[in-house]
């Protein structure tokens, strides 16, 4: 009984073993990879940028139905300071072709994608309208810290340039 355990156990150690970490097991022992790519991984590049958006408390006020950010001292000194940075529209009015949307760390149609935090998606107030796109777009302007919010937008972009 002992010899079979071991047995049984190292095969299933050498199976999983050999299989990558993107890897999923079905029924069946078949294989199948993950991600638009096959290795678990988008097809696209992420902006860095977004990383210090994350420099924001976010709490939510029930009785008064909305939310807030506190905002660290390094990321209070960038209000007003000229951002760009790259992301996923999203669009707020029911029109392809708008100066007011969202942009996006992730795209919201992506189904491998994990879903946007609430600290990344910045609303956009473009100089002239934009058509909407899918894919990934560059987006420079003034940047807003919300403080308080009912949308749960914390970061705004204002006279921005849409590329």
């Amino acid at each position: 009984m002992n010899g079979k355990f071991l047995l049984i156990a190292g095969l299933l150690l050498g199976i999983c073993g050999a299989a990558p970490a993107s890897a999923q097991f079905y029924p069946g022992g078949t294989v199948r990879r993950w991600g638009p790519n096959g290795n678990g991984t988008l097809d696209h590049e992420d902006d860095a940028r977004w990383g210090m958006f994350h420099d924001a408390k976010i709490t939510a006020d029930e009785a008064k139905g909305e939310y807030r950010a506190d905002f660290s001292p390094s990321m209070a000194k960038m209000e007003g300071a000229h951002v760009s940075i790259m992301g996923y529209m999203l669009p707020i009015e029911a029109t392809t072709h708008s100066a007011h949307f969202v942009i996006t760390r992730r795209s919201s149609g992506c189904p491998f994608c994990p879903p946007n935090e609430p600290t990344e998606a910045i609303e956009v107030f473009a100089l002239k309208p934009f058509d909407y796109t899918q894919g990934p777009i560059a987006v420079e302007g003034r940047l807003h810290l919300v403080r308080r919010s009912e949308q749960g937008l914390f970061y705004r972009l204002d006279q921005a340039k849409v590329s």
